[in-house]
């Protein structure tokens, strides 16, 4: 758990291994399982008390964040070919990204459970001011971008929608999932 929302080398898991090392040798009135057990019981409220407070960004927020940051890795690089087909995968993974992102943004930050339209997922974020400025307009304006590509709808495709919705979407998920 530790590694998991701090890292293996963070100071969390160092103060963990140290404590447990101290208790392994320490002479103690209590027996060593009963106190590590109770060690590790207070680690665990610990990060739960942190997760709580905000302190510490969900492990789901943080894996979609990962998630989605592949799909946008493997839609640049395959992008860099320079052909149209290359352009056409490229879209549908942007494209996927994009509705990916703002779906997860509904459920992580506006409650959105169910499975609305898209626009309607985008109109909760803005209510909810996730989603703030010309970030809506812009949102709103993928929704066509990602139905053409989707669909495979090529000749309604263009590069620079594909370049344009993939720098959007990387904006959001550094401001929104790292």
């Amino acid at each position: 758990m530790i590694t998991a929302f701090y890292g293996p080398d963070g100071p969390q898991m160092k103060t963990f291994r140290e404590t447990t090392e101290g208790i392994y040798r320490g002479k103690a009135s209590l027996p060593f399982p009963l106190l590590l057990k109770r060690h590790a019981k207070a680690t665990i409220q610990n990060i739960r008390a942190e997760i709580e407070g905000g302190l510490i960004k969900s492990v789901r927020v943080l894996l979609t964040g990962e998630i989605v940051a592949e799909l946008l890795a493997l839609a640049r690089e395959i992008m860099a070919d320079g052909s149209e087909a290359a352009k056409n995968v490229s879209a549908v993974l942007v494209a996927a990204a994009f509705e990916d992102l703002i779906r997860r943004m509904g459920l992580e930050f506006a409650g959105v459970t169910a499975r609305p339209k898209l626009e309607e997922v985008i109109s909760t974020l803005k209510q909810n001011n996730v989603l703030k400025g010309g970030e809506v307009t812009t949102a709103l304006g993928y929704l066509k971008f990602r139905n053409d590509s989707l669909h495979a709808d090529w000749k309604s495709v263009e590069r620079s929608q594909v370049q344009s919705c993939l720098a959007f979407v990387e904006a959001l998920l550094v401001k929104h999932f790292s």
